[in-house]
Formats: C-alpha cells, structure tokens, sequence
C-alpha cells in the first residue's frame, strides 16, 4: 500500500510541475501573438495586390515597421561582432586562405540588414501615407 502512495504522489508532483511551466509558457505566446503584426508569404502577396482601404495600408504599414525593426536589430548585431572579431586574430581558413568567419563577412551582412531595413521603412512610410490620402478620401464623401 504504501508503495502505491508513493507512486501516486510522484504523478501528482510530476503533473503540477508540467502544469505550472506550461501555464508560465502562455502568457509569453499570447503577447506575442498580440504584438507582432507579422503575415504569411500568402497573405501579404494578396494584401499588396488588393490593399484598397486605410486598414489594409495601415495593416502594410504595420508589417513593414516590424520588419524594419527586426532588421534594424540584425544589423547591429552583425555589426558588433564584426567590431568583436576585428579585434581578433583570423583563425580559421577557408581553401582559399581566407577567414569566413572574419569582420568583413558580418560588416558586409550588417550593412546588407540596414539597407533592407531601410527599404521597408521607406514601404511603411508609403504605406501609412496611402492610409492617410485614403482616409481623406473617404471623408470628403
């Protein structure tokens, strides 16, 4: 009898220990799912070919700004380690007796990053503007 207590009370702790990390999980996903205004492939190609409302441009606008964020933050990770291995010796070589883990590959990538970044905050920019023209349109109705 007292081999099967035992036995129920390791469940017991076993499933309020499963329990508790999985209710701390979900908060983090559901902020998550709030905040990010991200879209499929699919859903941003056909909110592009019929964004014809404030709403789908906001929404454009919205996507872009996230995207160029998210960039933005690539590139300066990028380019605080290149500053890190500028610092550095090269260490590991390729066939060709160069380094591909050296500054100028992470400050090629960083600078690659800010441009895109900096396209889509031009595209978000474009977008709220249309959001904007659009809604004066509709008031003067």
């Amino acid at each position: 009898m007292k081999k099967n207590n035992h036995h129920n009370v390791g469940r017991l702790f076993t499933l309020t220990v499963v329990s508790l990390v999985l209710l701390s999980c979900a908060p983090v996903v559901e902020a998550a799912a709030e905040t990010s205004p991200s879209l499929s492939k699919k859903e941003l190609k056909s909110l592009l070919a019929t964004a014809n409302t404030p709403a789908d441009h906001q929404r454009l606008a919205a996507y872009y700004r996230d995207k160029a964020q998210r960039l933005t933050e690539k590139a300066q990770k990028f380019s605080s380690q290149a500053d890190q291995l500028a610092t550095q010796p090269a260490t590991i070589e390729s066939k060709q007796g160069i380094s591909c883990n050296c500054a100028s590959h992470y400050r090629y990538f960083s600078k690659l990053y800010a441009r895109e970044a900096k396209d889509s905050e031009m595209l978000a920019a474009q977008h709220a503007q249309l959001a904007q023209s659009d809604r004066g349109k509709a008031v003067q109705k």
